[in-house]
């Protein structure tokens, strides 16, 4: 067995794809391996990560890793998002959709080893949707497998990241120790794109295929635009997107796209989650999802680099291998989280709690973090979605100014002030 990290505690990972999970463990506790059934980010994990990537074609196959890991960490697939083998019917959506497979594989797979404890994140597994499933997992496989459960609510910008990248996380532990949390510390402001992608905007960087049809991108390299794309990014300033010049300044729009503007069925006909939008260095970084490779560079005319989204996911100068690099990125945890995550499962492990049992809520009047007792429950909840410091204020630190026509100042500053009122 290699020699473990600072933790003296092993973990291993299942369906965690692509690495952002493991990568933020790795640095609390060795991991083993991660466990997969999807051969989706196998060279990210062995060549970035430095983990073993075992594909196997169910997790029946999975090794049993009692004696090598204390506890499993996992990223499955949620209702509605990463339809990886899933399909593209009517079973993609609800508590029982075609992905929640993954879910049910991480739980079986650790009751039946009987992990210390079982963590895993999903975007809508939580009190919405998710909820029946989560009410049966509790029900007809942990609580009879003498496991108790925690909610985890949480946000990347609490934890040092530019994104408001809200997560829910499923912890499932044994009863005969505490698991509480130890809020992060944080800084004054939030994070924004100019702290994730600031000091790479000195880089030379060109236009390439990212979306896997070819392997030759690097950090440097940005997705291909059509020209009509192309034609509307010296007319975006910060925060708008095509439906912003449409409703604004539609004699801007190229021909086509003024055609779908004049014909739209809706408010937004271009799709706001694929539309090319231009970010600003004084905000945060929006939530990267697998199209976030049309987000636009704050001052330069062209899309964020790979490299520059990997940063904004606190990937550091790490680059994912492999195809769909930014769909790789998208679809993982942010170390940080990760990291954070792996440190209070060692706590947990080492009993660092003894028989303090609470529930924790962030009172903002006292601006600090409550224990509540919740001694004797099945089930506890850890909500820090809004625990992120403030709103940079833009004379705190000075940024690159960004040139842009004059046409649209106007039409902006009606925007805005009526998103005031």
């Amino acid at each position: 067995m290699e020699a473990t990290t600072r933790s003296g505690h092993r973990a291993v990972g299942a369906h965690v794809f692509a690495g952002g999970f493991t990568l933020g463990v790795k640095e609390i506790c060795d991991v083993a391996c991660q466990l997969e059934v999807h051969d989706f980010g196998r060279h990210t994990c062995e060549e970035v990560v430095g983990v073993p990537f075992c594909n196997y074609d169910s997790f029946e196959k999975w090794p049993d890793m009692r004696g090598e890991a204390a506890w499993l960490f996992a990223n499955p697939r949620c209702t509605g998002f990463s339809c990886i083998t899933a399909g593209y019917d009517d079973s993609l959506h609800g508590p029982w959709a075609k992905q929640t497979i993954d879910i049910h594989d991480v739980c079986q797979y650790g009751v039946r080893h009987g992990f210390e404890a079982i963590i895993w994140e999903s975007v809508q597994q939580a009190y919405s949707v998710g909820r029946p499933l989560l009410d049966h997992l509790r029900d007809e496989l942990f609580v009879p497998a003498d496991y108790r459960i925690a909610h985890l609510f949480l946000n990347a910008a609490s934890f040092g990241n530019a994104q408001a990248r809200k997560r829910y996380f499923f912890v499932a532990y044994k009863r005969d120790r505490q698991f509480n949390i130890a809020p992060p510390q944080i800084g004054a402001n939030q994070p924004t794109c100019y702290d994730a992608i600031g000091r790479l905007r000195d880089r030379e960087c060109w236009e390439g295929d990212v979306n896997g049809r070819f392997l030759d991108y690097d950090a440097n390299t940005y997705t291909s635009l059509t020209r009509d794309e192309r034609a509307i990014l010296p007319h975006l300033p910060t925060g708008w997107n095509a439906n912003d010049v449409g409703a604004y300044m539609p004699h801007l729009l190229p021909e086509k796209m003024r055609w779908q503007w004049d014909n739209r069925m809706s408010e937004a006909p271009f799709s706001c989650m694929h539309v090319v939008t231009r970010l600003g260095w004084l905000r945060p970084f929006p939530t990267i999802h697998s199209s976030a490779c049309r987000f636009i560079h704050p001052e330069f005319d062209r899309p964020c680099t790979v490299g520059e989204i990997a940063s904004a996911m606190g990937w550091g100068d790490l680059i994912p291998r492999g195809p769909r690099p930014v769909a790789q990125l998208a679809k993982g945890v942010v170390p940080a989280v990760g990291r954070w995550l792996a440190e209070q499962v060692v706590a947990y492990l080492d009993d660092e709690w003894g028989d303090q049992d609470w529930e924790s809520s962030y009172d903002a009047n006292r601006g600090c973090w409550v224990g509540e007792e919740s001694r004797g429950a099945v089930e506890k909840v850890f909500d820090m979605t809004q625990y992120v410091g403030r709103h940079l204020d833009p004379t705190d630190y000075p940024v690159p100014a960004v040139a842009r026509p004059y046409e649209w100042q106007a039409h902006y500053d009606a925007k805005t002030l009526a998103k005031r009122r």
